[in-house]
């Protein structure tokens, strides 16, 4: 699972009219985390009454020790975060970040933060939602900030994207072994209308082309539609739902924003209690919690894989891992994601997505990041209940595996050929 950045706190500082400043303490639970005031509070108590009611027997003293050598475990491998309060929202300084996920340098310039480590290189700006992670591109959540003098990341973004892309074998999940696809739009509903041809038609032949690849590399395939029909967003999900051990991949191609947008963008679903990427605010919709939801991890670490393996193949502009609320990433119980193959508005973008060989670079860009993500996954599902003697020693806020580590970098990471830095 990823790290679940907080749900208790123990000691408050300072409190000021721009935020408050609050350390926590996380306990190693798989299951949740309780405010270790209250385990604190409640251990002696839970201590004397069990040796109480084995009649202050040596069983009783022995259950005591058993007890004792448990909170003393718990406290072991507890991590100190520094959780700052700004606009109703929670936010971790990147000092922070950096030290959990050692990385060994980190440099902060004119708003602009890098932090550095053999296998990573991040950065980010105060008051951008941009984040590189190896020049590969993300759209945050929420914005960074510069709070009281410290750059800072929201606690959501930490939990839901940096720590299930940093650490993919954390996620607990079965390899895929069966893959959804779905070709955008058909029938009646042209999508995207281009000077080389419909959106309906091109994602189809993407989604033929990419179904041939997963068959030959062992993989299941089931189409949402195989033919130039019209298929309801909702039917889509809902028969992607019941495949199992599966992952839904929808794919389109873009539209508008001008005659300059180019590139590929990869979206996911967005997490509960923010916007959408390309949403201005909130709306109540936002609250809501989606079937699609309980993948969060699912969903970001295959984003990344498949954006990852899209970037490195096709050398087009990088428009980053998006956030939506689309039908079909809602409503479905599986992973998924959405691609958008390029911009049939853009004169560059649509002489390629015309392109047949284009389309099967697409495609096979498409298989390749399914599989990169079930290298990880497969890491993740074959670890050692004990981690390497080289990273035991950090814990993790929540639960006893192993923190983030150079070696323990997966695939899409480990590229240099979408590296790019963050403009001040």
């Amino acid at each position: 699972m990823y790290a679940d950045i907080g749900k208790s706190g123990v000691r408050s500082r300072e409190t000021s009219s721009a935020s408050i400043c609050i350390h926590l303490r996380f306990l190693s639970s798989l299951i949740s985390s309780r405010p270790f005031v209250l385990v604190r509070c409640s251990f002696w108590s839970r201590v004397s009454s069990r040796v109480r009611s084995e009649g202050g027997s040596i069983r009783g003293l022995f259950l005591a020790a058993i007890l004792l050598f448990s909170f003393a475990v718990n406290r072991a491998f507890a991590y100190d975060w520094t959780i700052i309060k700004e606009n109703g929202r929670d936010y971790i300084p990147l000092t922070d970040l950096a030290r959990f996920y050692d990385f060994n340098s980190a440099e902060f310039s004119n708003g602009v933060a890098t932090l550095n480590c053999p296998a990573v290189h991040l950065q980010c700006a105060s008051g951008s939602r941009d984040l590189y992670l190896n020049g590969l591109k993300f759209i945050l959540s929420l914005p960074v900030l510069d709070i009281q003098d410290r750059l800072c990341i929201s606690r959501l973004d930490l939990a839901k994207l940096v720590d299930p892309v940093l650490r993919p074998t954390k996620i607990a999940a079965s390899p895929v072994r069966t893959v959804v696809i779905d070709p955008g739009h058909g029938g009646s509903d042209s999508g995207a209308r281009g000077p080389l041809g419909n959106e309906k038609e091109f994602t189809l032949d993407v989604a033929v082309r990419a179904r041939d690849l997963f068959t030959k590399a062992g993989f299941n395939v089931r189409m949402t539609r195989s033919s130039d029909v019209y298929v309801p967003l909702e039917s889509r999900a809902l028969f992607a739902s019941f495949q199992p051990d599966a992952v839904f991949l929808s794919i389109h191609f873009n539209y508008g924003m001008g005659p300059t947008a180019e590139g590929v963008e990869t979206y996911c679903l967005a997490p509960r209690g923010v916007p959408s990427t390309n949403d201005s605010g909130l709306t109540f919709a936002d609250f809501q919690n989606c079937t699609g939801n309980v993948r969060d991890p699912e969903n970001i670490a295959l984003a990344t894989a498949i954006h990852a393996s899209l970037i490195t193949r096709l050398v087009v502009p990088d428009r980053g891992v998006k956030r939506a609320r689309f039908v079909v990433l809602r409503n479905n119980a599986i992973p998924g994601v959405l691609i958008e193959g390029g911009f049939l508005t853009n004169p560059r973008d649509a002489l390629r997505v015309a392109s047949p060989a284009y389309r099967e670079l697409l495609a096979d860009a498409i298989v390749r990041g399914v599989m990169s993500y079930n290298r990880a996954i497969a890491r993740g599902s074959l670890r050692s209940l004990r981690p390497p003697a080289s990273i035991s020693a950090k814990p993790p806020p929540v639960g006893l595996s192993e923190t983030f580590s150079g070696s323990l970098i997966w695939d899409p990471l480990t590229s240099n050929d979408y590296s790019r830095d963050v403009e001040p």
